[in-house]
């Protein structure tokens, strides 16, 4: 099989086309992709966004400078996964991030009306990009309301706890100590010391990368939500 229909077989924007209309829709949209090495700068903050960009192979992160030049991390991807949905049909169709590879990976881009034409042929793909534009406004509504938490202990309680709900109580961190400081807005060694002193009142056991959440109500009370 074609790697691109493979991988595009994988990714959430086309569920439920088949392998064989993803060949014919591919011999119609004009599309292109680009590799990337580690470290590599995929898309510019202010560029203009005039196609669709799916990541293919690897991983990226969204990142932005704050007021004092410091550099946050907004958000981490891995393949295969759609990048800057929503920004594509906004009235200011600018990127307001940097999207900088973390690995080898690859990016197909396809036309602004090429993903048009396919909105009016297949209400299934439609659908789909809805649904990607909802989840991920779902998921800066979040992200809103945590940083808007005023202490560290609430930020990581409610990290810890929503990752609980949706891996289980036992989980694997999916990104380094370093880049989820910068989602929570905080310097590593304040993470750090947060991780120690929730381990030491038994909430949590941390073994490398492996959390276990032991107390649950525990860390509930550490969110204020109690």
């Amino acid at each position: 099989m074609n790697p691109l229909i493979y991988n595009l077989g994988r990714c959430s924007l086309f569920e439920g086309i088949k392998a064989g209309q993803l060949e014919t829709i591919f011999k119609n949209v004009h599309h292109r992709i680009t590799s990337f090495l580690d470290g590599e700068l995929i898309e510019e903050q202010n560029n203009r966004c005039d196609e669709m960009l799916v990541l293919l192979q690897g991983h990226t992160k969204a990142q932005m400078q704050d007021f004092s030049g410091k550099v946050v991390t907004i958000e981490t991807m891995e393949a295969p996964s759609i990048l800057a949905s929503g920004f594509l049909f906004a009235s200011k169709n600018v990127i307001p991030v940097d999207i900088v590879s973390t690995d080898k990976s690859a990016v197909l881009y396809i036309e602004r009306d090429g993903i048009l034409w396919l909105c009016r042929e297949y209400e299934v793909f439609l659908r789909n990009l809805l649904r990607d534009m909802g989840d991920r406004l779902s998921t800066l509504a979040e992200k809103v309301w945590m940083l808007s938490l005023n202490t560290l202990n609430q930020r990581l309680a409610h990290f810890l706890l929503k990752q609980s709900d949706d891996l289980g109580s036992e989980f694997e961190l999916k990104t380094t100590k370093e880049e989820l400081a910068d989602a929570l807005g905080v310097a590593r060694p304040s993470l750090s010391r947060v991780f120690s002193e929730f381990a030491g009142e038994k909430i949590i056991s941390q073994e490398g990368k492996l959390i276990k959440i032991l107390d649950r109500k525990a860390l509930l009370k550490k969110t204020g939500r109690n």
